[in-house]
């Protein structure tokens, strides 16, 4: 790491207080011919093309949620880490990409400033090490609670001596308003890019306006125009962050109406499968053999035993409905036909009936007559 610039040569404090005309980093930015450290790595730039701005910076979800939990656990003092990843390059040019972060762990924390030590040193080139062996420290960052993301003095100094490439970038959040401001490297000394991407998604950045930025002295502007274009921007910042809410909670419901769909629609196949695995076997199962009986079988004269064999099949469910159907039928026949058997054995028994009945009146008065002769 560099160290920072020795105390007796020519200070350029004195240049860094003259107030730009904008904050605004305009030129973009060129790794010099030679540099071996920052070689760009080839890749293609996951956001927009034709990005007017000084240097593309992309930081994967992840990395960036990290970070946010991070800038959110201490509302008191702040905390730093830095961010680790490539320097990468496309037909546009050089842009940095971001795939994690490194916690400061041990850093000197305090309310208004946070302090990289040795121990903060170690610390993060062995996670890098172990964690990160193919990436390197493209940035870092801090957190400003409670009062805004403009780069102090101190900020703009550990920028320039310890994160001097024109590739490193340096990144400050609010984690009470979600304000970002990140700055970057520029002959004129550190700037400020105004937007940067989130997979894929741009993000706004803050950019003092002239005449409030690096208030570094703290005094804090009195320009109406100034607090207009801060609400103008925590709108801006708070409407991205409802269309990218709004946006997921989408994908989430489409997502799951289409895991739904496509659960619905393999039962179904599964279930038309199977019906038609079962009728095929259903059908070609052949007989189980239960049992075997002897038959004795005359063959001239001779006896032969032949063994004949006894088979069960199990006749298919509509099969079945068929039969039990048939034998239904056949049982309400042999009924009506009993009953009408039955009726027809009692016509004919009352017909015997009625002709004995008739007989025995015919007989009756002749009897009488060969009683009354008799009398006589």
């Amino acid at each position: 790491m560099k160290k920072p610039n020795n105390p007796k040569e020519p200070s350029t404090a004195a240049a860094d207080n003259i107030e730009p005309s904008s904050w605004l980093a305009t030129e973009k930015i060129v790794i010099p011919a030679g540099c071996e450290e920052t070689k760009p790595v080839r890749r293609e730039f996951p956001g927009p093309r034709n990005s007017d701005i000084a240097l593309r910076v992309a930081v994967e979800r992840r990395a960036y949620a990290d970070l946010i939990a991070h800038a959110k656990e201490s509302l008191e003092a702040e905390v730093c880490g830095v961010l680790v990843g490539q320097t990468c390059e496309d037909e546009e040019g050089v842009f940095v990409h971001v795939s994690a972060v490194i916690r400061g762990e041990a850093a000197s924390e305090a309310s208004t400033h946070v302090t990289f030590t040795q121990t903060t040193w170690n610390t993060i080139h062995q996670t890098l090490d172990r964690d990160y062996p193919k990436l390197k420290i493209v940035g870092w960052y801090h957190t400003h609670p409670g009062f805004g993301v403009e780069f102090s003095e101190m900020d703009v100094f550990i920028q320039k001596n310890f994160f001097p490439s024109p590739t490193h970038i340096a990144l400050v959040t609010d984690p009470l308003n979600g304000a970002v401001a990140i700055g970057v490297n520029t002959p004129q000394g550190i700037r400020y890019l105004p937007k940067y991407w989130v997979d894929s998604r741009e993000q706004l950045s803050r950019v003092p306006s002239r005449g409030k930025a690096a208030d570094t002295s703290g005094k804090p502007g009195n320009n109406p125009t100034e607090t207009n274009e801060d609400d103008i921007t925590r709108l801006e910042n708070r409407l991205c962050q409802l269309i990218q809410a709004v946006d997921q909670q989408r994908a989430w419901q489409h997502n799951f109406m289409l895991v739904c769909g496509v659960v619905f629609c393999c039962s179904i196949l599964v279930g038309i499968g199977y019906f038609i695995i079962k009728t095929s076997y259903s059908h070609l199962e052949p007989p189980q053999t239960l049992t075997t009986v002897p038959v004795p079988v005359q063959i001239g004269d001779k006896t032969v035993m032949l063994l004949v064999g006894v088979a069960g099949w199990k006749v298919p469910d509509e099969l079945n409905a068929i039969l039990l159907q048939e034998d239904l039928l056949k049982k309400e026949a042999e009924a009506r036909a009993a009953k009408e058997a039955a009726m027809l054995l009692e016509n004919e028994l009352s017909k015997s009936t009625n002709a004995a009945n008739r007989n025995t009146n015919a007989s009756s008065p002749a009897r009488k007559d060969g009683i009354l002769n008799k009398t006589n």
